[in-house]
C-alpha cells in the first residue's frame, strides 16, 4: 500500500508534484477521467469564465490609451426669417494617464482576478478527477466482493449437501440443516445487494463522466500498484499546489490591489481632452476650417461626503480579512493532509495483520469441515469458521479500498492531478 518512506522531510519532491498518470497507470481509468474532464459541464462553464476574465484583463491593459470619440452636430438657426445652418464634425481624445499608479493597479487586479479563475479550474478538475478514481475503485471493490460471495455461494453449498447426507445417515439433526439452508440464503442475498450496488456505482460513475447509464470495464481489484516510495516533501511544498490555498493567495492579491485603488481616490485624476475637426459655427464662412482644442484637466477630490476616506477603510479591512481567510485556509489544509497520511499509513499496518488473519481461518475452516465430515466436529463450529472467514475476507477488500482511497484523497489534498 502507502510506504514506510512516505514522509522524507528532508526531499524537495511532493507527492501532489506527482502527474496523476504515474499514480493511476491503469488505461481504464486514465481514460475515464479523460472523457470526465472533456465533457463535465463545470470544467467547461469555469474556461468560459477564465475567457471572461481574459477579455477584462485585455480591456484593462488598454486603459493607458487615449480614448476616441466621434460626436457630430448640426442644426439650423432661424433668426428674422433668415436661415443659419450650422455643423460641428469633431473627432475628440480623452486620455488619463494614470500617473499616481491608478492604471497599474487595475491592471495588476485583473491579472490576479483571472490568476484565481485559472486555479478555479484546476480545483475543479482535481475533484472531478479524484472523484472519477474513487468511483472506479468502488467498482472495483465491489466485483471484488462479489467474486468472494460467489465463491462463498459455491464452496457453502457443498457444505450443506455434506450436511444433509450425514442427517441422512443419523450423525446431525434437522436443525443443523435448517441452520445452514439459512446461512446459504444470507449469502445469496448478499449477492443480489451486490449486484445492485454495482449497477448503482456504475450509474455515478456515468453521471461524472456525463454520459448515459451503462457498463464500465475495469480492471481487476489486484491490478493497482501503488509507487514504491512517495514522498510528500517538504512543509512548504506540502500545500503550495493545493487550489485552496492558491484562491487564498489570489484573494489576498486582489485585496491588496483594491486597497491600493481606494489609497489612489486621494490623488487628483489628471484628464487630458483634445477635439479635431470641421466647423462652420460662430458665423465662420469656410466650412473646412480647422478646428484644434486640447486641454488638461486637474480634479482633486476633497470631502466627497466622506465616501473616499471610507472606501479605503474598508478594504484595509477586506484586505486583512483575505489575510486571516489565508491563514485559516492553510490550517485546514495541513490537518486534512496530516489526517490522509495516517490513514494511508494505517491501512498499510492493517494489512499484514488481516492478510495472516485471511489465512489462518482459511485453514481452520478447511479444518473444521474435514472433522465435521469424519463426524469428529459440530455443525456450529463449521458454521463459525465459514462464517468469520467471509468476514475476514470481506475485511481484507475494504482495507485494500480504504488504503486506495487514502491515497486518493491525500495526493489531492497536495493539490495532484
Amino acid at each position: 500500500m502507502c510506504s514506510s518512506d512516505l514522509v522524507q522531510p528532508g526531499d524537495s519532491v511532493s507527492l501532489g508534484a506527482i502527474g496523476w498518470r504515474e499514480i493511476f497507470t491503469d488505461p481504464l481509468l486514465q481514460k475515464l477521467i479523460e472523457t470526465a474532464l472533456a465533457n463535465n459541464t463545470d470544467v467547461k462553464m469555469a474556461e468560459l469564465t477564465i475567457e471572461q476574465a481574459q477579455n477584462d484583463l485585455a480591456s484593462v491593459r488598454l486603459g493607458n490609451l487615449p480614448t476616441l470619440s466621434f460626436e457630430p452636430t448640426g442644426g439650423m438657426k432661424r433668426f428674422n426669417s433668415a436661415s443659419t445652418y450650422y455643423y460641428n464634425i469633431p473627432l475628440r481624445a480623452t486620455w488619463q494617464p494614470g500617473i499616481f499608479g491608478q492604471n497599474t493597479s487595475k491592471k495588476r487586479q485583473a491579472e490576479a482576478q483571472r490568476a484565481l479563475y485559472v486555479d478555479y479550474k484546476k480545483g475543479v478538475m482535481t475533484d472531478l478527477s479524484a472523484n472519477v478514481a474513487i468511483t472506479y475503485y468502488s467498482l472495483v471493490m465491489l466485483d471484488r466482493e462479489l467474486e468472494i460471495l460467489l465463491q462463498t455461494e459455491k464452496v457453502w453449498e457443498e457444505s450443506l449437501e455434506s450436511m444433509r447426507t450425514l442427517y441422512e445417515a443419523g450423525l446431525y439433526q434437522s436443525p443443523a440443516v435448517y441452520r445452514m439452508e439459512a446461512s446459504l440464503a444470507s449469502v445469496r442475498s448478499g449477492i443480489a445487494e451486490k449486484r445492485e450496488d454495482i449497477l448503482s456505482t456504475e450509474s455515478a460513475l456515468c453521471l461524472l463522466l456525463s454520459e448515459s447509464p451503462h457498463h464500465i470495464e475495469r480492471a481487476p481489484f489486484g491490478a493497482f500498484k501503488m509507487p514504491e516510495v512517495l514522498h510528500v516533501g517538504v512543509p512548504l511544498q506540502l500545500l503550495s499546489a493545493r487550489p485552496d490555498v492558491r484562491w487564498a493567495t489570489r484573494n489576498m492579491e486582489i485585496a491588496f490591489y483594491a486597497t491600493q485603488q481606494a489609497r489612489q481616490a486621494f490623488f487628483p485624476d489628471i484628464t487630458i481632452k483634445g477635439d479635431i475637426g470641421w466647423s462652420n459655427d460662430n458665423g465662420l464662412v469656410n466650412p473646412g476650417q480647422f478646428l484644434a482644442e486640447a486641454m488638461g484637466s486637474l480634479l482633486q477630490p476633497l470631502f466627497a461626503q466622506g465616501k473616499i476616506r471610507a472606501r479605503h477603510k474598508n478594504a484595509i479591512l477586506d484586505q486583512e480579512k483575505a489575510r486571516l481567510q489565508f491563514v485559516q485556509t492553510l490550517l485546514n489544509a495541513g490537518n486534512e493532509v496530516y489526517r490522509y497520511l495516517h490513514e494511508c499509513r494505517k491501512s498499510e499496518q492493517k494489512a499484514s495483520y488481516i492478510s495472516t488473519c485471511v489465512s489462518a481461518l482459511t485453514e481452520s475452516y478447511e479444518a473444521t469441515r474435514e472433522l465435521m465430515n469424519n463426524g469428529t466436529n459440530t455443525y456450529l463450529e463449521v458454521l463459525t469458521a465459514q462464517e468469520d472467514l467471509l468476514t475476514s475476507q470481506l475485511t481484507e477488500v475494504q482495507n485494500r479500498y480504504d488504503g486506495i482511497q487514502s491515497l486518493i484523497n491525500l495526493y489531492t489534498a497536495l493539490g495532484g492531478f
